[in-house]
């Protein structure tokens, strides 16, 4: 045996020493990952490098921060809404009480609509009907009353002719007589006629032709109209009063309008 003691190293003592010369490996990125979600056990945390809490922003923050910003510009370079120009209001025909406006509503309105114009025409049509049949029937009511007057006259001459006693009553074919016919006729013809003026004007109020359902608040009274032409009174809300024979005469104006309307 020798005067020194040879030890033989130990095997974690050579591989402690191999393991600091060899050259270390780099590390190989990673994909970022999301940290870890806080432990609800301590206040204390681990620093995060920045590379790291930077990227685990989620990213649905950052799509709604530059939807927003992309909505602000588009709304500042859009033009803004052209202002709406004020529909006027339409005016009723009920509270119409002048000849100018009034033709300037039926011209606006009323006129523009094929269908109205159609009822109308066919309305004024049925009125001159009647009043057709109303003129012939007068007509023939005279004709017959002449011609009843005619052959008593040549009854009693043929009487006399033949020696035959004339009648000696009171005859029915007197000038009163007649005249008291035609009147229950024409008295007939008038019931008939304001009949058919009512359900005309109840049509044309329908229809909104003006001064056909005018408000009577609007109309003055008979005993309350005022002769004079300069009468100005007004209801308290400034609509002008109109008695009923000038809303009488408006009628008929307007009526007239209607017809050279449908004539066209």
């Amino acid at each position: 045996m020798s005067n020194y003691d040879y030890k033989a190293p130990d095997l974690a003592s050579i591989l402690a020493g191999l393991a600091s010369l060899a050259p270390q490996p780099q590390p190989q990125p990673q994909p970022p990952q999301a940290p870890p979600p806080p432990q609800e056990s301590g206040p204390s945390h681990v620093p995060v490098p920045y590379h790291q809490a930077h990227e685990a922003q989620p990213n649905h923050q950052y799509q709604q921060i530059l939807q927003q910003q992309l909505e602000q510009a588009s709304r500042s370079t859009q033009p803004g809404p052209s202002p709406v120009a004020a529909v006027p209001k339409p005016i009723d025909p009920a509270t119409i009480t002048e000849w100018s406006a009034g033709l300037r509503c039926v011209m606006k309105t009323v006129a523009r609509h094929e269908n109205v114009m159609n009822d109308i025409r066919r309305m004024i049509k049925v009125q001159h009907e009647h009043e057709e049949q109303w003129f012939k029937g007068r007509e023939a009511l005279l004709e017959r009353q002449v011609a009843r007057k005619e052959g008593q006259k040549k009854l009693d001459e043929v009487m006399k002719a033949i020696g035959g006693a004339v009648s000696s009553t009171t005859p029915t074919n007197t000038t009163e007589e007649l005249a008291r016919e035609v009147e229950t006729f024409d008295m007939k013809v008038y019931k008939a006629q304001m009949q058919m003026a009512k359900e005309m004007t109840s049509k044309l109020r329908n229809m909104g032709v003006p001064f056909f359902g005018t408000r009577t608040e609007l109309i003055r009274p008979m005993s309350h109209a005022n002769t004079g032409r300069g009468d100005t009174s007004k209801e308290p809300d400034g609509k002008a009063l109109i008695d009923e024979i000038e809303l009488v005469k408006l009628q008929r104006k307007m009526l007239g309008i209607l017809e050279d309307l449908c004539s066209d």
